[in-house]
């Protein structure tokens, strides 16, 4: 009877062991997420009769379409608000890149010629070295893009989509 108990608990824990794995695995291979820099936006309190004192700013994430988002990330100017947007990308053979550029058709190799300071024009693509860079660019070159491999929402930043 202790042996027949002993191999019950043996396959559980195997079958945990499995299943970690599993979720490790998929946590590992999950799209990143595309996200925008937020902008302030002034918004009247309806409550207040509309008044100058009763402005609130609220951060909204940048709004940007499929088109203008793989546009960025093809060196052609794309503009939020009459400012240039930029975007910026982990580089390297970085596995997270290859998959977000391979979710809007770009290629990582292109970015990195674009991004370089000897590319023959001034390009708003900016290459960074990891995922805490990421947010910093995203910050420094508002109003810009990027991907993050989970969803974040921060003042500065949040998904596009």
């Amino acid at each position: 009877m202790h042996n027949k108990e002993s191999k019950l608990l043996h396959s559980w824990l195997l079958g945990l062991c499995a299943s970690g794995f599993v979720l490790c695995a998929t946590r590992a291979l999950a799209d990143p997420v595309w996200h925008c820099t937020r902008s302030g936006v002034q918004v009247a309190d309806a409550s207040n009769n509309f008044n100058l004192a009763a402005l609130d700013t609220e951060h909204e994430v940048m709004r940007i379409s499929l088109r203008d988002l793989y546009s960025a990330y093809q060196g052609t100017t794309v503009k939020a608000s009459g400012m240039v947007v930029s975007a910026c990308f982990v580089g390297g053979n970085h596995a997270m890149t290859q998959t977000a550029m391979k979710s809007i058709g770009a290629v990582p190799q292109v970015l990195e010629k674009l991004s370089s300071k000897n590319a023959l024009t001034r390009s708003s693509i900016y290459m960074v070295q990891n995922e805490q860079d990421m947010l910093a660019c995203m910050t420094k070159h508002k109003p810009a893009i990027g991907y993050l491999p989970e969803s974040t929402h921060t003042e500065t930043i949040g998904p596009c989509f």
